[in-house]
This record gives structure tokens, sequence and C-alpha cells, in this order.
């Protein structure tokens, strides 16, 4: 077999990308020697056949003899092909690389390379134009992110050391604008980091958070009025708010006003982030209240996003994400809504798993549920050992609520191996609450929920509405109502 990291990177480039790794491999600047042509002749006969590891024309014998063709074979032996793959690959990562540094850097990077060359060259005159060009052209970057501060810092750190290799002792040598960029830099990838730990923290219990001097440090040197407020940090202020209080209704309207607000300074990838965030508090609120207006506003909120493109990572949807969408429209009955985003949306356009498929065909097991076709429920839902543990468990909850609608003898023994397999698992408590208060409140169903003139089956009526923590709450109160 051929160099199977070469094809497995291969196979995942889009057209656009092999037309442009073509032209990479055709230049001498980059490929250049004895084997520069049969390297490129490699490439095209991969691409000819779409990388597959499997196509007979990709075998190692077959590629050999495709391109040396008065070369002997030997099976198990390296070969002129193998020389010939692996320098391929390395002119791959090159370019997957080369690629990754114009898209990071843009025009700045060519100004400020070119800067460095006046430096070495003691081209002073030379040196500032291209400063002042460097600074028109970070001027007009439109966001300001850690990265806008990081590029920042690069360009007063090119000043400081022009100024420090001709110092005339008679001015500054621009240390503190240096400084307080490289401070810039750090406070808002450091407040980043510190919301994204502190929103694990309420999936998954979590030893030794970060909560030293140097963080608290930095929460208040980015506060208002310090020297680190800038909008970012502004943003990442009120969100870290709302994940440590996140039944605070003051805090929301704020956030959302901002992010309306600046939207053009805040990088896409970063907005669809703090977007993240809000979805996360309307969910929580509705997990606290489980009131219609709750479960409206969550459903509206996110099928805003998904217009607005908020919800995707290339084309893709995170699978928790299409989760969200999927259940949230079927507490509402949205049957055919559901049914739509399923089929415009196939395994495909779900990321963050490695089994999309199987995300896919719960979710799909899901809306076959809502529309009472239990036996297509069964027969697409698929058991797999994912990569988030959350979702073995949801597949389990699925067959409950299945073997209830069915009255099958299976209910009694899958409630109680759920109810282990909920415990033994890494999540948190309050997630792991969630699970344990719907087996408990359907415990009480199945004893004395179709007593209609039974006090207890009121009480667990309101015990079900009031309960914080728990899931399917809709689907209980509907069994409930069919009694």
């Amino acid at each position: 077999m051929l160099n199977r990291k070469l094809l497995e990177v291969l196979k995942r480039l889009d057209e656009t990308e092999r037309k442009r790794l073509r032209l990479f491999l055709a230049s001498p600047y980059f490929n250049s020697g004895s084997a520069a042509g049969t390297t490129l002749s490699l490439y095209e006969l991969i691409i000819r056949h779409h990388a597959e590891e499997e196509h007979p024309a990709l075998a190692k014998e077959a590629v050999s003899h495709t391109l040396f063709p008065g070369h002997v074979f030997h099976e198990k032996t390296k070969g002129p092909v193998d020389a010939v793959a692996s320098e391929l690959f390395r002119l791959v990562r090159l370019f997957i690389a080369q690629k990754e540094m114009e898209r990071e850097n843009g025009e700045a990077y060519t100004h400020l390379a070119l800067a460095r060359f006046y430096r070495k060259h003691a081209l002073e005159e030379r040196f500032w134009q291209a400063m002042q060009s460097l600074r028109k052209a970070q001027s007009e970057f439109p966001w300001r992110d850690s990265q806008f501060f990081y590029q920042q810092f690069r360009i007063e750190e090119e000043e400081n050391s022009f100024k420090g290799m001709y110092n005339s002792h008679d001015n500054e040598l621009n240390l503190q604008a240096t400084h307080l960029n490289l401070d810039r830099f750090y406070s808002v990838l450091k407040l980043e980091l510190t919301c994204a730990l502190e929103h694990q923290k309420h999936l998954i219990p979590i030893e030794g958070v970060a909560d030293n001097e140097l963080a608290r440090s930095v929460l208040y040197l980015s506060s208002e009025g310090r020297e680190l407020d800038v909008l970012m940090n502004r943003i990442y202020h009120l969100v870290l708010k709302l994940l440590k209080n996140p039944e605070d209704d003051a805090l929301i309207g704020p956030l959302e006003q901002l992010l309306a607000q600046y939207q053009p300074q805040i990088p896409p990838d970063k907005f669809n982030e703090f977007k993240a965030y809000c979805r996360f508090y309307w969910v929580n609120h509705y997990q606290k209240s489980g009131n219609s207006d709750s479960r409206y506003r969550v459903f509206e909120v996110y099928e805003d996003h998904l217009k607005q493109g908020y919800l995707y990572i290339q084309g893709a949807i995170p699978n928790s994400t299409f989760r969200n969408l999927v259940i949230f429209a079927l507490k509402l009955g949205k049957t055919e809504w559901v049914k739509n985003l399923l089929e415009t949306h196939p395994p495909e356009r779900i990321c963050g798993t490695r089994y999309p498929a199987e995300i896919h065909s719960l979710n799909t097991a899901e809306y076959y549920l809502a529309i009472k076709q239990y036996d297509n429920a069964l027969d697409t839902l698929v058991y797999r050992l994912f990569e988030n543990p959350t979702y073995g468990i949801l597949a389990d909850v699925l067959l409950v609520k299945i073997y209830y609608e069915t009255q099958s003898e299976l209910l009694a023994p899958r409630m109680k191996a759920l109810d282990q397999k909920v415990r033994r698992s890494s999540q948190s408590q309050e997630i792991k609450e969630r699970y344990l208060n719907f087996l408990r409140k359907l415990d009480k169903i199945i004893k004395y929920g179709w007593q209609k003139r039974n006090a207890k089956r009121d009480k667990l009526i309101e015990e079900i509405k009031s309960t914080q923590e728990i899931i399917a709450r809709e689907w209980l109160l509907e069994q409930l109502a069919k009694k």
C-alpha cells in the first residue's frame, strides 16, 4: 500500500485545494531536483483515482509499474515508489503550512517581512516606508481579537528592534507600546480560555481549575476603564459572568446588545462562539423553568442562528447543536421542520464527532418516535461507543421511551441498566440528575400514573413541571395526559 497518511490527507482536499496543490508541486521553487516530475506524476495518479486506498491502480506494485516501468518490484522491500511517496507527503505538508500561513497573516505579514529585510541591511528610509504601510494595513484590519493584538505586538517589536540597533540614546525604544500590545494579546487569549474552561465545568467535574493570582490579575486589569479594557475583553467579561451565574436574567441582554453593536469588529468564528454562549444561557433557562415560553424562546434562538449561519463550522453543524435543533423542534411538535432538517443535513454535514452517521440515525429515531412510528425508530437507532458518553445514554433513554410506548417487557431491565450507566458515567452530578430524575418520574408514572383520581398523580404532574434538572419533561407529561 502507498503511504496511508498521504492518501488520507489528499482524499480530504476539496477541488480548489487540489488545483492549488498541483500548481504548488509544478513550481520549481518548492519542488526541485531530479525526481520533481515523478513526484508530480504520482500526485496526478492519486488524484485521478480520488485517493482511494483500495483502488487497484493505487496498489504499490501498480504504481511502481506506472512510474518506474524498468524497475523490478519487490513487495516487502522499500523501493523508489516509497521514496517518491515520502517526498510527495513532505511537499503536501509544506503546502498545508504555506496555505495556513497565508490565511493567518495576510498583507501585513508581507510588509513586516520587508521591514525586517530593510532593518537587516540598514535601509532606514525604506524601513520607515515599510512600517508606514504595515501600520496602515494593520489599522484597516476589521477585527480586534487576540490575533490583531499579537500582530500589533510584532509591529511594535520590530520598531523596537530597529531603534535598539540604531539607538542614539535620545529617544524611547518603543518598549511601552510593545509591552502594552503583548499584554492585550495575552489578556484576550487568557479570557477566551477562561470562559471555555468555565463552560466545561458545567459538563464534567474538573479538578484544579485555573483560578490563580495571574488569572485574577488579568480579570482586574481588563475590566472596564483599566489598562487592558478592549472590546473582546468586555465581551468575555460578560460571558464569564453569564457562565458563573446562568440564572441571572440581567446578563443576557447586555451581551446580546454588545454583540449586535460590534459584530463587524469580531471575527466570524469568535462571533459564532459568543452566540453559542447565548444559546447556553437560553437552554439553561429552559432546563430550570421548563415552561412553554422558554421552550419557544430556545427554538426561536436556534432557528434564527441557523438562518444567520452562526451554527456552521465550514458548512457543517456540531453534533450537540444539531441535537438541540432536533429536540427543541420536536418539543414544539414541528415534525415536518425536523424532517426537512434531517434531509438537508445528512451525516456529512454534522461535525465534531467520529460517528456522524450514528448521530444522524439517533436524531432520526427521535423523529420517528415523535410521529409514533416505533418500529422505524427501533430499526434506525444505532448503538455505538460514542466519544461523548452522553449519546450512549441518550440512545438508552430513547429505547426506554419506545419500550414504554409499546408496553414491552424489556422496559424494566432497560431502565435498571440505564440507571447504572448514568451513575457510573464521568458526567457532572448536575447532568446525571437530569437522567436519574427522568427515571424516577417514569417509575412513578408506571406505578400510579394511571390512577386519575389518585392525589399522588396530581402531585407527580407538579413535580415533573417544577423539577429543574430533568430530560424529556414534555414526553413524561404527555404520558400522564394519556391516562
